[in-house]
């Protein structure tokens, strides 16, 4: 009955607009929070929730020593505000994918990685074939929620999607190898280096395979781990794709097994969007461009030390 008083008596009310503040507030809990999930300035935040409040007189949210939370009038109406934002992006989803113009923006989602190395190499040949499609690229290692169309296409290192509502196409796996440099390698020592990622599945390869070792650094991304492994700060896991496919690497791979890689690399998008024409023609690009290189993640290209 609240939801249906809010609705009634403020039929102007952009959802998109002011219900957004609210959930982006209780998702976070912080105005700081909700501002960079918005892109907007923190005071903006506060106005337009404290605003929303004296339109209706109710109190949403109540301060409390770590940021926000919600007032029991706050919780009767958020899964009504959840819901209508759900059917909204459903709506928009649908409508987005019965577009069959090869003109306006597509959104990807991918890793810094993957954008500097291989996608935006090509986006000269993508523009010369399709001069209308913009492409947006959302740059980061945090996964994009395509049923909430924060992007239209993923591409996404992975063992396997975890939604049941996106089509999956499996590029290629993705193989590891144990690298270092070749003045590294040049050089005697008594207990190597070992720069390890953060996510790493094997965490351990190190003491199975260099006993004699110390772990110096350890990295949550893997662009920078690669950059010091070509400066000779140490040995580091790496996936072969990153290192074999780029020309002139002073990288070199040691003939150490490691456990198989559990990780591929899958291009995704919703199954609303099959039907859009720009979608489509990105995706369908980006398949064909990126398969060339399945033979350097799969490791058949690298070059071992000797």
């Amino acid at each position: 009955m609240i939801f249906a008083f809010l609705v009634c008596n403020n039929a102007h009310m952009n959802m998109d607009d002011d219900y957004q503040y609210i959930v982006a507030l209780y998702q976070s809990g912080t105005l700081s929070g909700a501002a960079k999930q918005l892109k907007v300035n923190h005071t903006t935040v506060a106005r337009r929730i404290q605003a929303f409040e004296k339109r209706f007189k109710v109190r949403l949210f109540e301060r409390v020593p770590k940021g926000y939370q919600l007032t029991e009038t706050g919780k009767a109406v958020l899964p009504d505000i959840a819901l209508l934002k759900e059917q909204q992006r459903n709506i928009e989803r649908k409508l987005f994918g019965q577009d069959q113009l090869l003109s306006g923006e597509v959104n990807i989602a991918l890793t810094p990685e993957l954008a500097n190395d291989f996608v935006v190499p090509a986006l000269n040949e993508f523009n010369a074939l399709y001069p209308n499609i913009q492409t947006n690229l959302l740059i980061g290692s945090m996964h994009k929620d395509l049923h909430a169309r924060e992007a239209d296409i993923a591409l996404r290192f992975t063992p396997s999607p975890s939604q049941d509502d996106l089509i999956g196409r499996k590029l290629f796996a993705s193989n590891w190898g144990v690298y270092a440099s070749d003045d590294y390698l040049s050089t005697s020592r008594a207990q190597h280096r070992v720069l390890l990622w953060e996510l790493e599945f094997e965490a351990d390869w190190h003491n199975k395979y260099l006993p004699s070792s110390n772990v110096i650094a350890r990295f949550d991304q893997l662009g920078p781990l690669v950059t010091a492994t070509k400066n000779g700060l140490g040995i580091a896991k790496l996936p072969c794709g990153l290192v074999d496919s780029q020309q002139n690497s002073n990288l070199y791979r040691l003939d150490i097994p490691v456990k198989p890689s559990i990780w591929s690399l899958w291009l995704l998008y919703h199954s609303d969007l099959k039907t859009a024409a720009k979608v489509t023609a990105t995706k369908d690009f980006l398949y064909q461009h990126l398969s060339q290189f399945s033979l350097y993640f799969s490791g058949e290209h690298s070059r071992y030390w000797k």
